[in-house]
């Protein structure tokens, strides 16, 4: 039985209605934390180093999060709920413009590890870059490896998902029950596969705080404090 997460808004200091709508209250804010365990790093745009990440975090463009051995952290963006969950040993660069109607460009650069994504109602665009290719999302549930090398597999488990080796410029399209496979020499193949059994959804291990709060800036430079009650709710 899946779960899905309900945001409960239960004090506001100033007048918003959902999720989205706290997010872009911020200047910068795309995504946000919505579970850390273990060892897990950001380094914010224009900070001269890594510090612990923490749930609840806002995320801007341009900020860094890298998972240690036993770091996991899951991502939701602001415009559209889409969800990235960082398995152990993950490196990834968060990404996003808004436009006039608040629909986010968003982009997901890894360096290297294993990410798994969930696209349900999508808003703007959503693309995952590696150092061989790019995934431009078309589909709903997909992973994306990358190797050391560079080498990058995307395993679509539903939607489609189009490929592009950014070497020798070919693309493929990936549909559910299928992989493909981009290298370092332009390789750019597709063919059946599926995730192995450890690459299945990972779980948002333990118990989930149930409330949060965010400390945002308006563009007058007051801070506002939202609070947030989360609960689950069965599919």
């Amino acid at each position: 039985m899946t779960k899905r997460i309900l945001i409960i808004l239960l004090i506001l200091s100033f007048a918003l209605i959902s999720t989205g709508d706290v997010l872009a209250s911020s200047s910068k804010a795309i995504a946000l934390t919505l579970k850390v365990t273990g060892d897990v790093k950001v380094q914010k745009t224009g900070a001269d180093k890594a510090v612990p990440l923490n749930f609840g975090t806002p995320l801007d463009d341009g900020d860094k999060i890298r998972t240690g051995d036993d770091g996991f952290v899951s991502l939701i963006f602001a415009d559209d709920k889409s969800q990235i969950k960082l398995r152990p040993n993950t490196e990834v660069v968060i990404n996003g413009k808004r436009d006039a109607q608040s629909n986010i460009t968003k982009r997901v650069t890894m360096e290297i590890g294993e990410v798994f994504a969930r696209v349900e109602k999508q808003r703007g665009t959503l693309e995952v870059a590696t150092p061989t290719s790019v995934a431009s999302v078309k589909g709903t549930e997909f992973w994306v490896v990358v190797e050391e090398d560079g080498t990058t597999t995307v395993y679509t488990i539903q939607g489609l998902i189009e490929l592009l080796n950014r070497v020798s410029g070919t693309v493929v399209e990936v549909a559910p029950g299928q992989q493909g496979t981009s290298d370092p020499q332009g390789g750019n193949e597709v063919g059946e596969g599926t995730p192995g059994e450890d690459l299945q959804e990972p779980e948002d291990e333990g118990e989930m705080p149930r409330t949060m709060e965010i400390y945002l800036k308006d563009p007058d430079g007051r801070t506002r404090t939202v609070i947030l009650q989360y609960l689950e709710e069965a599919e």
